[in-house]
């Protein structure tokens, strides 16, 4: 991170402004120079000297860190955090996105923890010190809240975070959603756990999974690309593996996000964690009941459970992202008040 970095308006709006870092990280398995793509999303300089709170988001299977800000109005979560006074710091896993791309066999789940926590960490100090690009003032974070799909093993092994929003991701088992008019596959008797994940992924409509209906943006008839034109790039692509690059996409992923998939793989990580946790999905997800969720926290005395109505898998494409992006502000502000608690004197 010693090499020069600039700040740049946002696109949609010259008041909101945002960097790209490429972030070293160790290497493992024998490899050499790794970096960690980020993109941090900035509020005014009198906000950043009024100790705001930051949130540290991380894209799915087949996304990189631009599904954050999507280029169209109303459709980036980064901004809308942002104007509520929140820094925002958008991180591409290892493996995928803008970030290295090393085997698959070496990104396991420790793996990208790791390199997660230390990406996370720089770019955090370098923000708390004031030497995180020029015209950027130090900021004294009150609160650091990770929110994303597959950060439980950056918080389980690395405590990253002072509270986690688990958005669309299973902690009990991914149970992918089925649409009511297909028959579900017959498993037979006997079947590893593998083959029943397999069976099942193969019935999957994934743009019905992914994507709700009404994703049109309402009021906007002159936006450059509406909702539904969102969507239509976002599935051309290719669901759930891209055959072809979109903006917010990403055509890799990590070794680990097929074993992640598995019954019970990362619930063992989630037993540990013991910070106000937040479980968000869409009212058509991959997760289980809220009571199978909720049971797998068993260190947590602080877990909530939000349910967003005309929400698919992908959140940030449906009519109704603006609920999840308010709750995720509370969450924020939640998380703050209890990091005040737990550490008062923290400088």
């Amino acid at each position: 991170m010693d090499r020069p970095v600039s700040v740049t308006s946002s696109r949609r709006d010259p008041d909101l402004r945002w960097l790209d870092l490429r972030i070293p990280v160790p290497s493992a398995g024998g490899q050499q120079g790794w970096e960690i793509a980020a993109s941090v999303y900035l509020p005014d300089d009198d906000v950043l000297a009024g100790r705001p709170p930051a949130l540290v988001v991380l894209p799915g299977g087949g996304y990189s860190r631009r599904y954050f800000d999507l280029p169209v109005p109303g459709y980036s979560q980064a901004e809308h955090h942002v104007r509520q006074g929140i820094v925002v710091v958008a991180v591409d896993y290892l493996g995928a996105g803008d970030s290295s791309v090393p085997l698959l066999d070496v990104t396991t789940l420790p793996t990208v923890a790791a390199a997660n926590h230390a990406a996370v960490s720089a770019v955090l100090d370098r923000l708390r010190r004031g030497t995180l690009a020029d015209g950027v003032p130090q900021a004294d974070l009150a609160s650091v809240t990770g929110a994303g799909q597959s950060l439980v093993a950056t918080q389980a092994r690395h405590r990253s975070f002072d509270g986690v929003a688990m958005l669309g991701s299973s902690m009990a088992g991914t149970a992918l959603p089925v649409r009511p008019d297909v028959p579900q596959a017959a498993v037979p008797e006997g079947a590893t756990p593998e083959q029943t994940h397999m069976l099942a992924t193969a019935g999957i409509d994934w743009n019905w999974a992914f994507h709700w209906e009404d994703t049109a943006v309402p009021g906007t008839p002159s936006a450059p690309r509406d909702g539904a034109s969102l969507v239509a790039a976002d599935i051309a692509s290719g669901l759930p593996a891209r055959h072809t690059a979109v903006e917010w996409g990403s055509r890799t992923a990590p070794g680990f996000a097929i074993t992640a998939l598995m019954p019970g793989a990362v619930a063992g990580e989630a037993a540990v964690i013991d910070v106000p946790v937040l479980l968000a999905m869409g009212e058509r997800d991959v997760c289980r009941t809220p009571a199978e969720e909720v049971a797998v926290f068993k260190a947590a005395t602080d877990v909530s459970v939000f349910t967003v109505p005309q929400m698919a898998h992908m959140h940030n494409f449906a009519a109704t992202r603006a609920q999840l992006w308010e709750r995720l502000d509370e969450f924020t502000a939640h998380v703050t008040r209890a990091a005040a608690v737990s550490r008062p004197f923290r400088g």
